[in-house]
């Protein structure tokens, strides 16, 4: 059988061109650069296809030159599309490793026809390199179906034998012959070359659009895949999210539950000491009312007497509001519990405070001392939470003291500003807090005394935590116990 050069031409520039052209249009729609560099790599080896197959028809220069760079572009851009499939791995190295071996061939092909027109030897240089460069699609396809086995890879581990095969077969029939007068010339060896071109080139094209396929199918379960597991996960978030606002609401109820059981606990020794300070009011009233009788039943009032009823009504009314304010304090103190927000002096709380403390403060001998800031600290809150806060603070700073201290007992109040935010300590001389419990003072159930619940301090913490404040203290045995409280000065309402 005689391959003319047109023969030649129709044969493989029809796979050339016609596959490639086809698998761009089919996949254009992926907009991939694997593609586009694939098929323009195809067409580019289809180029010099022709330029290779019209000697005489062209400049020597074209069919000597140009035909190899086009030749080179294109089979090195079609191993460089192949070899994408295998990214993530590093390709860095091969594709230096093409651009390398390529050079190196079209120096050593240019050189052996310039300087000695050896076409001969340039011939089986040609079929030979390619023999072994088209050897990497057998690789390529080996890899990719070690990864996933598939239909894509075991056709391009075909074209890739296929082209390795027929090129050294050509090589070795080029050789055998000694020498060469006309390229074109019918021969065995070019009829395998030829029926090799022709069934490779198709196996390859077929396996690239079969990989591309396969891929973008993986892809496709891939992303329905994460996006059922980024539903499920939607749905657990959001049942996680109902639990945590049902824990959220028992943690308030919980938290609310210790507010009330708080007070209780600390109810019977405040109504022992209010019981005393109670007693004082009560007994100024009883006085006074008796004097304001005895005079009224003697029905002759001098001046004197007149002086002493304003005296005694007088005294009646500061009895009466002192009494009427520790009735209020603790009626707010020990309500409902439920959250009632405010604006208020921070001031007029330690006020209260201190008073129904004062009865405490005397039966235990301490003396306080009260260093307020001169101007009203208003702040926006529940009051009756940073009631029991300073409350629990002073009753602490009470029971701080040993029996057989000798020193003068003192505890110290004090109120200011600093940095924008309102700050109040409570100060002793006391013992200060044991080191093995310093850094679980705030845990809830955490007490070192006998008679304690541990409830105190931690909901200290935690009702100035929800009004966006915070609570430290300084301890030593020498110097006594501080603990500081410090609130953000802002009128806004809290979020609680």
């Amino acid at each position: 059988m005689r391959l003319d050069p047109q023969t030649t031409i129709f044969m493989i520039c029809f796979i050339y061109l016609i596959l490639h052209g086809v698998i761009w249009l089919a996949l254009q729609e992926y907009r991939s650069y694997q593609v586009k560099l694939w098929c323009f790599s195809g067409m580019c080896s289809g180029i010099a296809v022709i330029l290779l197959a019209t000697r005489g028809s062209i400049p020597e220069f074209v069919f000597l030159y140009v035909s190899q760079l086009f030749m080179l572009v294109g089979n090195g851009g079609r191993m460089m599309a192949l070899r994408m499939y295998l990214l993530p791995e590093p390709q860095d190295r091969k594709f230096q490793f093409y651009y390398f071996v390529n050079t190196s061939y079209f120096v050593v092909f240019s050189y052996l026809i310039y300087f000695h027109q050896a076409e001969w030897e340039a011939l089986i240089l040609f079929n030979g390199f390619y023999a072994l460069l088209c050897f990497d699609y057998f690789l390529i396809g080996l890899q990719l179906n070690k990864h996933q086995k598939s239909l894509g890879a075991g056709l391009l581990m075909g074209a890739g034998l296929t082209l390795t095969i027929t090129l050294a077969v050509r090589a070795l029939g080029v050789y055998s012959a000694g020498t060469i007068d006309d390229i074109y010339a019918p021969s065995w060896h070019q009829a395998v070359m030829v029926i090799g071109q022709f069934v490779a080139i198709t196996l390859s094209n077929i396996a690239f659009l079969r990989i591309f396929l396969e891929n973008a199918e993986r892809q496709k379960l891939a992303v329905a895949s994460e996006l059922a597991s980024t539903h499920e996960l939607a749905d657990t978030m959001q049942r996680n999210s109902m639990e945590l606002q049902k824990l959220l609401q028992e943690r308030e109820e919980i938290i609310r539950q210790l507010t009330m059981l708080n007070k209780t606990a600390g109810m019977g020794a405040l109504v022992a000491s209010l019981a005393h300070e109670l007693n004082q009011p009560l007994t100024v009233i009883q006085m006074n009312a008796e004097m304001i009788d005895l005079v009224i039943a003697n029905n002759a009032m001098d001046s004197n007497q007149t002086s002493s009823i304003h005296k005694a009504m007088t005294g009646l009314k500061k009895a009466n509001q002192r009494a009427a304010n520790i009735i209020s304090t603790l009626r707010n103190m020990f309500g409902h519990g439920g959250k009632s927000i405010s604006v208020f002096d921070i001031n007029d709380l330690v006020k209260d405070i201190l008073l129904l403390s004062q009865s405490t403060l005397q039966r235990h001998s301490i003396d306080l001392t009260e260093d307020l800031h001169p101007h009203a600290l208003t702040f926006t809150g529940d009051k009756s939470q940073l009631q029991q806060v300073l409350l629990n603070l002073v009753t602490n700073a009470c029971e701080s003291f040993q029996a057989d201290l000798k020193k003068t007992k003192v505890i110290k109040v004090t109120t200011r500003t600093e940095n924008e935010n309102i700050v109040f300590t409570v100060s002793d001389n006391g013992c200060g807090i044991d080191p093995a419990i310093e850094n679980s003072i705030f845990e809830l159930l955490r007490t070192s005394k006998e008679d304690g619940m541990g409830i105190g301090l931690w909901l200290s913490k935690t009702i100035i935590e929800s009004h966006n404040g915070t609570i430290n203290f300084t301890s030593s045995s020498e110097m006594g116990t501080t603990f500081k409280v410090s609130l953000p000065a802002s009128k806004e309402e809290m979020c609680f």
